[in-house]
């Protein structure tokens, strides 16, 4: 028997009385588990199997599925309407970026500290962003922002670099066969440094750049991404 705090992150229904959830704990990372849910009365009650609430969970069995036998509700991040999508892209971030049972303790911490962001920011969008950079650096794939990682030079202003999966930040040659990666201006790295005077130009490249980075990894779009402007 496991005993964890965690969110819901979706629910798919399985049988007549069991739906399977997908759920993003503090200790073990993401697990797909089963669960029978009751409509009023239960160890499960099927209100609490909802989205951006954190949950007292105990979990039964082994094995890739297990069992959600009982869950706790503890706190429930109120998002607006206006918010909901960017919390749904922040989930299906995590359902289709991490591995099951990768245990990622920080970025427990930062969802937890993103949804609570969007209860009240009027800029979802890079509440949204901050998550998914703090996410790929979770990932192994930490963006340099002072030097390329082939020679370890200091970044030159106004040039372009290409960012590489397992490679890093590389200077960019068009004349030159390249590894696959998605091009990013040495400024926009720069501007990185202090988040809080990035132009809106800047926050518009940083977009581009996160899209196509992780189209390269998954292949395919986010679905909550098409629904979401800037």
């Amino acid at each position: 028997m496991q005993h964890s705090l965690g969110y819901i992150l979706r629910t798919r229904p399985y049988s007549d009385a069991n739906v399977i959830v997908d759920l993003f704990s503090k200790q073990a990372g993401r697990i797909t588990c089963m669960a029978r849910p009751a409509k009023l009365r239960g160890k499960v009650q099927k209100g609490h199997l909802q989205p951006f609430r954190i949950l007292q969970v105990e979990l039964q069995g082994r094995g890739e599925m297990l069992r959600l036998s009982q869950t706790d509700e503890r706190f429930r991040h109120r998002i607006p309407v206006a918010n909901l999508l960017y919390g749904l892209y922040l989930n299906e971030l995590i359902l289709r970026l991490i591995p099951q049972n990768t245990s990622l303790d920080a970025m427990y911490r930062y969802y937890q500290d993103a949804l609570q962001l969007l209860v009240e920011s009027d800029e979802p969008m890079l509440v949204a962003m901050r998550f998914e950079l703090a996410l790929m650096d979770g990932l192994g794939h930490t963006l340099n922002l002072w030097n390329d990682d082939h020679n370890g030079s200091e970044l030159i202003a106004g040039q372009r670099y290409l960012y590489s999966a397992g490679s890093g930040v590389l200077p960019y040659d068009a004349n030159q066969p390249q590894p696959a990666g998605v091009l990013v201006s040495s400024d926009l790295l720069i501007a990185m440094r202090e988040p809080a005077e990035m132009t809106m130009s800047d926050l518009q490249q940083q977009r581009q750049f996160l899209d196509k980075f992780w189209l390269q990894l998954v292949s395919k779009p986010f679905n909550s991404r098409k629904l979401l402007s800037f």
